[in-house]
C-alpha cells in the first residue's frame, strides 16, 4: 500500500499536462488544452485536458480521469505501478515492504536531517549575533515566536555552515544536491547564505524542506531563497501552514506575501495565516489547501496585488470552489506594518471587510476611472463586461445593476455589451470545435447514465438529499459498479462537509479507472435553479432509473417467452405472460 500523503504528492508534483504532453501533441485552446484523444482514433481533436482542474476528458469517447488514470490507461499497468512511474518522473520516494526504493528512501532521510541539522545552526547563530537577534526585536518579534518558527542567522563567512555540516559527516555533494552551497566556476565551494536572518520553511506535515534569507543591509538580493530540489518547490507548499493545519477549526486561511507578514499576524493572535513565498498562486497549493480550508483571504500589498499573475492565481483558487476574498490593506502598506501601526482590532476589521473576488476585480477595473468623463466610463464599462461574463445568470444581474448604479448607465446597454461580449466568445469556441469548460458532450450517453450521475451528485452534496434518494431506491438499481461504489461511499461519509467527503471519497476511487472516471464526471455536473426545481429534478431522475430497469425486465422476459414457446413449454410462458402483463401496469404508472 502506498500512503495517501504521498499519493497526493504524487499529483501535486506531476503536472498533467506535462505528462500527458510527452505521449499526445496538446495546443492551448484558451484556458484548457486540447489535442488527438489517445484512447480512439479521431481526425479532429475532441480531448481536453484541464491544467486548473488537472484532469483530462474526451468529448468524443467520453474518457476522464486525473493524471495517474491517465498513466494507468496509457500504459495498461495497474494504479500501484503507475504511481511509481509518477514518483520516479517526480524524484519522490515510495515506502514499500519489499525493500525496493530503499536507496532514495535513505537520500530523502538525510536531506531532511541535513536541514534539521542546518535549521539548528542558525537558530544558534541568532544568538550570537547582538544585530541580527535585534533587526526581529525591533520588529517586535517576541524570543516565544522567534523560537515557534525557528529563526535564525547566517554568519557573513564563506564557509560557516559547510564546515558545520562537515564535521556532521556531510560531504560537499550532499549540501550541493539540497542547495546549502554553491559551487564556484573554479571548482570551490562556499555556503548560499551569507549575512541573512534566515526563515526555515517546512511543509504542511512540519519537515524542514528549505530555507529563505533575508540581508541585513542594501546588498543584493533582499531575500534569497532555497532553489528548487527534490524537497523544495516554491508552487507546491505554503510558509506557515504546518502551523495552520494544528488548529484550525474555522477552515479559513488568510494568504500574505511575505515571511514577517505572516510571522507577525501568528504573534498577534491570527493563527490561520501562511505565506505564498512571493510567487503567484499554483493549482497545487490550490489542491493542498482544499484539504484543510474552505475559505481563503488573499492579503497582498498593492503593487503585488497588481500583477496579473495575482489575478490568474485567484481565479485558481475560485476554480477550486473555494470561498475566496481579497483584503486590501489601506494606502499600499503590508500587513505587518499595518498591524504594528493600528492594532489587532483594525486588521479584524480589513478581514471582516475583505471584498469577494468579483467585487475586488470589478474595483481594480475602476482604479484611475474618472466617473465624469463619458469616455472614461464606457473603457470601464467594457472592462466590467469581460469580468462578469463568467458569472451565473444570478450573478449576473446584480452586477449589472450595481455598475448601472455607479455609472448612470441604463442595465440595458450594459446587457447589449455582455451579449457581445459572449458571442465573440461563442464564435471563438466554433473555431476551437470543442466545448471548453467540460460542459456539453459531443457523444451521446443513454439517459439512464445521465440519471445516475445526476442522483449521485445530489446524494453528494447535502444528507438531506441522500437521505431522500436512498429512501426511494437502492444501490441495486445502479447499472454501473462504479456508481455502486460511489454511491456506497457517498452514503458512509454523507453527514461529513464537502472538504471532508471528497478527501475521504476521491482516494478510494482512485485506484479503478472506471470509477476515477465517472467521479469526475460525477463532480462536473453543476445545477441551477432553486430548491423546488432540484427536487422535480431528483423525482424525474429516479423515475427514469425505475423506467429503465422495468424496460431491461420486460425485455428479459420477453426473450424468455420467446425461448419457451419454441420448446412448447407452454405452462411456463403463459405464467411469464402473466408478470409481463403486471410489469406493464408499473411502466404506465411512471
Amino acid at each position: 500500500m502506498i500512503a495517501e500523503d504521498v499519493i497526493l504528492k504524487i499529483k501535486e508534483q506531476n503536472d498533467i499536462v506535462d505528462v500527458i504532453s510527452e505521449r499526445v501533441k496538446l495546443k492551448k485552446t484558451g484556458k484548457n488544452y486540447t489535442g488527438l484523444c489517445p484512447f480512439h482514433n479521431e481526425k479532429s481533436p475532441s480531448f481536453t485536458v484541464s491544467t486548473e482542474k488537472q484532469i483530462y476528458k474526451c468529448f468524443g469517447c467520453g474518457e476522464a480521469g486525473n493524471v495517474i488514470s491517465y498513466v494507468m490507461k496509457d500504459r495498461n499497468v495497474t494504479f500501484p505501478e503507475a504511481a511509481r512511474i509518477l514518483a520516479r518522473r517526480a524524484n519522490i520516494s515510495i515506502e514499500v515492504d519489499n525493500g525496493e526504493n530503499n536507496v532514495q528512501r535513505d537520500m530523502y532521510k538525510k536531506m531532511y536531517n541535513i536541514n534539521v541539522e542546518t535549521a539548528r545552526y542558525f537558530y544558534e547563530n541568532l544568538r550570537k549575533d547582538k544585530k541580527a537577534e535585534l533587526y526581529f526585536l525591533n520588529r517586535g518579534i517576541t524570543e516565544a515566536t522567534m523560537k515557534k518558527f525557528g529563526l535564525g542567522f547566517s554568519f557573513d563567512k564563506w564557509d560557516g555552515l559547510l564546515l558545520y555540516l562537515k564535521k556532521k559527516g556531510y560531504s560537499e555533494l550532499d549540501l550541493l544536491n539540497i542547495g546549502l552551497i554553491v559551487k564556484s566556476p573554479k571548482g570551490s565551494y562556499y555556503d548560499r547564505f551569507r549575512n541573512r536572518i534566515m526563515f526555515p520553511v517546512f511543509d504542511y506535515m512540519g519537515k524542514v524542506i528549505g530555507f529563505g534569507g533575508r540581508v541585513l543591509d542594501d546588498s543584493k538580493p533582499k531575500y534569497l531563497n532555497s532553489p528548487e530540489t527534490p524537497l523544495f518547490h516554491k508552487g507546491l507548499n505554503l510558509y506557515g501552514l504546518n502551523f495552520v493545519i494544528k488548529n484550525n477549526r474555522s477552515r479559513t486561511i488568510i494568504i500574505v506575501e511575505g515571511y514577517m507578514d505572516c510571522i507577525s499576524l501568528h504573534q498577534y493572535g491570527f493563527s490561520n495565516v501562511v505565506a505564498s513565498l512571493g510567487t503567484a498562486l499554483t493549482i497545487n497549493q490550490a489542491k493542498l489547501l482544499k484539504r484543510h480550508v474552505d475559505k481563503v483571504i488573499i492579503s497582498f500589498d498593492a503593487d503585488f496585488a497588481g500583477q496579473a499573475a495575482t489575478i490568474k492565481g485567484l481565479e485558481i483558487l475560485r476554480s477550486e470552489g473555494f470561498d475566496l476574498r481579497v483584503l486590501i490593506v489601506p494606502s499600499g502598506k503590508d500587513p505587518d506594518e499595518y498591524i504594528k501601526n493600528s492594532g489587532k482590532q483594525a486588521f479584524q476589521k480589513l478581514i471582516d471587510d475583505a471584498l469577494p473576488l468579483i467585487d475586488y476585480r470589478l474595483k481594480r477595473a475602476g482604479d484611475g476611472i474618472n466617473f465624469s468623463n463619458s469616455e472614461m466610463i464606457i473603457q470601464y464599462v467594457k472592462k466590467v463586461t469581460e469580468i462578469i461574463t463568467e458569472l451565473d445568470p444570478v450573478e449576473k444581474d446584480v452586477y449589472i445593476k450595481k455598475v448601472s448604479e455607479e455609472t448612470g448607465i441604463k442595465e440595458q446597454a450594459i446587457y447589449d455589451l455582455l451579449s457581445e461580449e459572449l458571442n465573440k466568445s461563442s464564435n471563438k469556441m466554433k473555431k476551437m470545435n470543442i466545448q471548453q469548460d467540460f460542459g456539453q458532450k459531443l457523444y451521446l450517453e443513454p439517459a439512464y447514465i445521465k440519471a445516475e450521475r445526476t442522483l449521485l451528485k445530489f446524494m453528494f452534496i447535502n444528507e438531506e438529499n441522500c437521505n431522500y434518494i436512498t429512501g426511494n431506491m437502492s444501490v441495486d438499481q445502479l447499472s454501473l459498479q462504479s456508481h455502486k461504489k460511489i454511491y456506497e461511499l457517498i452514503v458512509k461519509y454523507k453527514n461529513l462537509i464537502i472538504g471532508e467527503k471528497i478527501k475521504n471519497i476521491e482516494p478510494m476511487c482512485e485506484k479503478d479507472i472506471e470509477c476515477t472516471k465517472e467521479w469526475i464526471n460525477i463532480m462536473e455536473i453543476e445545477f441551477s435553479g432553486n430548491e423546488e426545481d432540484h427536487k422535480r429534478l431528483i423525482n424525474d431522475c429516479i423515475k427514469q432509473l425505475k423506467k429503465f430497469k422495468l424496460e431491461e425486465s420486460k425485455k428479459e422476459i420477453m426473450n424468455k417467452i420467446k425461448q419457451y414457446e419454441s420448446k412448447g413449454l407452454l405452462e411456463e410462458s403463459i405464467k411469464l405472460a402473466q408478470e409481463l402483463i403486471e410489469l406493464q401496469k408499473n411502466l404506465k404508472q411512471l
